[in-house]
Formats: structure tokens, C-alpha cells, sequence
């Protein structure tokens, strides 16, 4: 069997809600679809995240940089040999992780559907038979996030919310504080920085959380290692590292310098499902328990596929809220767990009426 094509296509999706963070606003989930066709018939999807303006490639340049560079470095290659195609995507374009990571995704599912197996099967089996859940409060007024963090946990137990910060220090403050009221005795808090404070900011804020006594944990507060392992001196809720890793280079230095104690593995962000395993066998060995983004579709059922096949995936995830997919069926968490997906590959499949229907033309 040999690979005869690479075909990747803009997505945009509407989110259920806005989702504000420290880099910006966004109302839409935009990714790249990518097929990857086969002589025998066969075909791999796979999905990539546009991050960009905030970091990241934007969409534009992803189907640009896997026509013209990713694509002809796999075609007429047996899609079996992930790790000898991702040599070969890294030689033709460094760097580029997302991009890479919608064909390793693609290459992935085209293995299980050639075996016929699961992909968690080819990740060394079930562990566990899917993702644990956390809850999402959206960022709002205090009062507004202290009704919405009320009315979630009546609707659902999760242990978690999760809530955006780093935005400013007095507002942060008040918003947790709102929070807290909210889920004092039935739940934690998992504050999610992405960046935004500077250590001064970070730990007068902090500070004051602290104090409530639900924080749970504290996501990427800084950008700077030093800092992160400041703070996970500083305060008993673990920290937790997400911009801080993109390849295992970066997984390594969290480790060296104590900068974490939990990691959050973003697929796309990563590079793909190889990158991930190796992040997650460093992050394993150096006793930190992982999480994974489960954002939507494909990438989705491939957060499900790595959180049953690795035992480091201890945290749980909160889900992305959207209004539409691009699979046959849906697999929009809900409850406390999200169950991995069976069937060949990552046992979904396109609803190609929804693909055209979302499809952002060039």
C-alpha cells in the first residue's frame, strides 16, 4: 500500500460560546482537515487546531505548507512507517508542528483501518476506556461566572473547573473569588493563565486565591521556566505546564528546572502522536501526571485513544462546546467521561455534507 495523495481543508466551526482568554477572543474553532488517500483505496483523516494569531501557524500557511512541502515528502511511501514519514515531514519542513501534526494524525488512523484495530491498540492497548471530565466556566462578570459555576455542578459533579485568568490581577481575583463561593465543598478550581500574569502578578494574585481554599491547580500562570518553578514553590496547588512544551526537548527542561508538576498534551501543538508518546514517557518517569485537550472531531477521538492507552493521563479535561461537527457522530463529551471511540483507526467518520458545509475557501 502506497500513498497516492494528501488533500487538507480549512474548517470553521461556531463554539457554542465565546471563549476569552489572555491572548484574545474566539467564536469559531478553525482547523485543517487532512486526508491522506491510498492505492488500495484506503483513507486516513486527520485534524490540525489554528492557534494563530495568538502562536501557531495560521490555517492559510498549514494547507500551504502540506501541499507543497509535507505532502510530497510521504507520497508513494508506505503510510505504515509513521516514524520514518515524520523523519521524512521534519527533513522537508522543521518546525512546522501543527501542519505536521494533521498528516501524523491522518497516518495514525490509515494504520488502525490498515490493521484493522483501534488506535489506542497500536499505542500498546487499553489502559483505561477513555477521558475523565472536568467542568468550564466561561469568562464573564463575577456574578455571571458565580451562577454558571452553580448551575454546572447541579447539572454534572465534576470535580474541576476550569476557568480563564492572566488577564488582570483585581478582575482575576474577583472572578475566582466568585467562583469559589460557587463550588466551595463540591469542587476545585483549575486556573488557566496561558501566559498572561508576570511573576510579580502572578503571585499577588495567587496569593490571594490561595486564600479561598479551592484553588486545584495552576496552568501555565508565566511564560518563563524560572518562573513556573517559583510558583510551584511558592504555592501547594500543582502547577501546570502547557505553552511551556511543545516538543520533548521541552518536557525535558519542565523536568530539570521543577517547573511542573502536571503537563496538559496538546496533539497538534506537539507535532502529532509521536511527539505526545515521547512527551508522556518523560513526563511519566518524572512523576508528573498528565492531562490532554480534547477540543473536537478528529482531534477528539484522538485525545479519547491517547488518554486510554496512557497511564499518566491521571487529570481530567474539560470538553470544547461546539454547536456542529464534522463526523457522522457526534462525540461532544458529556457527563464525568468521555469513552474512547472503537473501531478500525480512530472509529469515526466524516460527514462530508458538514465538511462542504464548514469549508473556508482559499
Amino acid at each position: 500500500m502506497k500513498i497516492t495523495a494528501v488533500k487538507p481543508t480549512i474548517i470553521s466551526i461556531p463554539r457554542a460560546d465565546t471563549l476569552t482568554t489572555s491572548y484574545g477572543s474566539r467564536s469559531d474553532a478553525l482547523t485543517v482537515l487532512v486526508e491522506v488517500f491510498t492505492d488500495e483505496g484506503l483513507i486516513g483523516i486527520g485534524q490540525t487546531a489554528v492557534d494563530a494569531p495568538f502562536y501557531g501557524e495560521p490555517a492559510e500557511a498549514i494547507v500551504v505548507n502540506i501541499k507543497h512541502h509535507l505532502g510530497p515528502a510521504i507520497i508513494g511511501q508506505s503510510p505504515l512507517d509513521i516514524e520514518r514519514l515524520n523523519r521524512r515531514m521534519v527533513e522537508a519542513l522543521p518546525d512546522h508542528l501543527s501542519a505536521r501534526a494533521g498528516v501524523d494524525l491522518a497516518l495514525w488512523d490509515l494504520k488502525g483501518k490498515a490493521l484493522g484495530v483501534p488506535v489506542y491498540q497500536l499505542l500498546g492497548g487499553k489502559y483505561r476506556d477513555g477521558i475523565d471530565l472536568m467542568g468550564f466556566v466561561r469568562h464573564a462578570a463575577p456574578e455571571e461566572m458565580y451562577e454558571a459555576a452553580k448551575a454546572t455542578l447541579v447539572e454534572t459533579p465534576y470535580p474541576v473547573l476550569k476557568m480563564k485568568v492572566g488577564m488582570d490581577v483585581s478582575g482575576d481575583v474577583a472572578r475566582v473569588r466568585a467562583v469559589s463561593e460557587a463550588v466551595m465543598g463540591k469542587a476545585v478550581i483549575q486556573v488557566d493563565g496561558n501566559t498572561g500574569w508576570s511573576l510579580a502578578q502572578a503571585i499577588s494574585a495567587l496569593s490571594a486565591m490561595d486564600k479561598l481554599g479551592t484553588l486545584g491547580a495552576i496552568e501555565q500562570p508565566v511564560a518563563r521556566l524560572d518562573d513556573m518553578a517559583e510558583i510551584a514553590r511558592r504555592f501547594g496547588a500543582p502547577v501546570m505546564a502547557d505553552e511551556a512544551i511543545y516538543g520533548p526537548e521541552d518536557a525535558i527542561e519542565v523536568v530539570k528546572r521543577g517547573a511542573a508538576q502536571l503537563a496538559l498534551l496538546k496533539i497538534t501543538k506537539h507535532g502529532g502522536i509521536l511527539n505526545v508518546l515521547k512527551i508522556a514517557h518523560i513526563a511519566e518517569a518524572a512523576g508528573i501526571d498528565l492531562s490532554v485537550a480534547i477540543y473536537y472531531d478528529i482531534i477528539a477521538a484522538a485525545a479519547a485513544h491517547i488518554a486510554a492507552a496512557l497511564p499518566a493521563i491521571r487529570w481530567p479535561s474539560p470538553p470544547t462546546g461546539l454547536q456542529n461537527t464534522i463526523l457522522t457522530e457526534s462525540i461532544e463529551p458529556t457527563g464525568l467521561h468521555m469513552p474512547v471511540p472503537e473501531g478500525p483507526g480512530w472509529g469515526v467518520a466524516l460527514d462530508y455534507d458538514n465538511v462542504r458545509r464548514f469549508t473556508v475557501p482559499l
